[in-house]
């Protein structure tokens, strides 16, 4: 009942699953599950734990699945468990909990099930409001391209809220949409998209995450890609990832020798260098020692006479001190960095780096993982 078994089909099972499984009525197994609801509720610590869960509850908005129900338990309580029993214990004690709400006069939340999903809130309209949002995320994460930050906001805002719904924020409002829906998940920007989103679509939506590195083994691939959209289908193996990777308009090239052996994919940037500043773009190619660029008028470019103009502000900037933002493609990144530091005495100073030693220093004086 528990869902501990691993014979079952899933980690909630009804009282039919259950009764098919062990050879026995419908009839009997409701006839245990009232003596089990008797005896938890004269559980002192196990009531403790349910108003505990009702707190949890009514925090994230008053409604919420049952895997964060469970991920909520681990938060509030612990566990010595390892995965998968972690999660799996968590959400056994979610069950015990309703099963034994389920028989107060007043429960203080409820469960409502819809094929699979399963939603635990501390009001009927709150439950049937969180599966407006579920649908409502599962239309917007069907849509291609996906749709902006702002636009899932404003659509799920006007997904009309009983009276009764407490105040919830933007982040809360997508986390409780996509948990109450069928196929949409959250990207880290608060974006939704779509379970099981194909492979090819993941790489298109994530250039930043492989562009700006030199080298990458599939794995490395993997990690960026799953860490941007983690149900989405993962990347395959070589060679299919080659087309995939052309496919999605990367320019990459095979290394067998490359990470001591292993191999691994090198970016194949060419020469040029596009960058922009203020209101300001240009387009230069890297010009070799020796290398005369003609200044005569006859010759002179509206091109050439921007790129004079940019490298003119670039000089004046360095040399007053003064700050200047430039924006690169990430295609160009690294060439860039590089032909900065080539032309100028520069500092090259990665401000994520930095800030990410910070936090690993804080976060071991803390003790924390």
């Amino acid at each position: 009942m528990l869902g501990l078994d691993e014979r079952l089909p899933q980690a909630w099972p009804s009282q039919a699953e259950i009764a098919e499984l062990v050879n026995v009525t419908r009839g009997r197994i409701g006839q245990l599950v009232t003596k089990f609801q008797t005896r938890w509720s004269k559980d002192t610590a196990f009531n403790r734990l349910r108003t505990d869960v009702a707190g949890l509850i009514e925090k994230a908005g008053g409604a919420m699945s049952l895997a964060e129900l469970a991920d909520a338990i681990l938060i509030a309580r612990g566990s010595t468990q390892d995965e998968p029993l972690r999660t799996r214990y968590a959400g056994a004690l979610g069950r015990l909990c309703l099963e034994v709400e389920r028989v107060r006069e007043e429960p203080r939340f409820l469960m409502r099930r819809s094929g699979d999903k399963i939603l635990v809130a501390i009001h009927s309209e709150l439950a049937a409001y969180a599966s407006r949002l579920g649908i409502e995320a599962d239309s917007i994460a069907s849509e291609d391209p996906l749709v902006p930050p702002a636009r899932t906001l404003l659509r799920l805002r006007n997904v009309t809220a009983p009276s009764i719904a407490p105040i919830i924020t933007d982040a809360g409002l997508i986390r409780l949409a996509a948990a109450s829906s069928e196929t949409a998940a959250i990207f880290s920007r608060q974006e939704l998209y779509p379970r099981g989103m194909e492979a090819l679509r993941a790489l298109k939506l994530s250039p930043g995450a492989l562009y700006g590195v030199s080298s990458l083994t599939p794995e490395q691939m993997r990690d960026r890609i799953g860490g941007r959209y983690p149900e989405a289908q993962p990347l395959p193996d070589r060679p299919m990832l080659d087309e995939l990777l052309a496919a999605a308009g990367f320019d990459f090239r095979w290394d067998a020798a490359g990470k001591e052996g292993v191999g691994c994919y090198v970016s194949r940037l060419g020469d040029a260098l596009s960058v922009t500043s203020m209101s300001e773009s240009v387009s230069r190619r890297t010009t070799g020692p020796g290398v005369a660029v003609s200044l005569d008028p006859a010759t002179m470019t509206p091109e050439i006479a921007d790129a004079r103009a940019f490298e003119n502000r670039l000089d004046r900037s360095i040399k007053d001190g003064a700050f200047l933002a430039m924006l690169v493609g990430a295609k160009n990144y690294q060439i860039a960095i590089r032909e900065l530091t080539h032309r100028y005495d520069l500092d090259v100073v990665d401000v994520e780096g930095v800030f990410i030693d910070a936090l690993r220093e804080v976060a071991g004086k803390a003790g924390v993982d």
